[in-house]
């Protein structure tokens, strides 16, 4: 199983917290809200990294948008899966079937 887990959090650590987050709607709740954060942040970030785009701004940008909601998506659904099949599927297999879904290339 290749998870990234610090010194602090062990796979184990992680899976266990990967199941709370996800099984108990006030700390989903709460996660979605701190994603939604870090989303706005990116965006300007990926934004810059793209170019000039059709909107007036870049926090506006539809590209940047759609690219950081997809990879938040993403990660959120192979961890939801990797956390609900007890941590066997590999995460970073799962999130490359997540992305390959969205490209269409699976």
């Amino acid at each position: 199983m290749r998870t990234t887990s610090s010194a602090k959090h062990t796979p184990e650590r992680v899976l266990e917290l990967s199941r709370l987050i996800f099984d108990t709607p006030s700390l989903h709740a709460r996660y979605i809200e701190k994603r939604l954060r870090w989303q706005a942040e990116l965006v300007p970030v990926v934004a810059a990294r793209l170019g000039p785009g059709p909107a007036p701004d870049a926090a506006s940008d539809p590209r940047a948008r759609a690219i950081v909601a997809t990879v938040f998506a993403c990660v959120d659904t192979a961890t939801e899966l990797w956390a609900r099949h007890d941590g066997r599927p590999d995460l970073a297999d799962l999130y490359d079937q997540c992305l390959a879904a969205v490209r269409g290339t699976d």
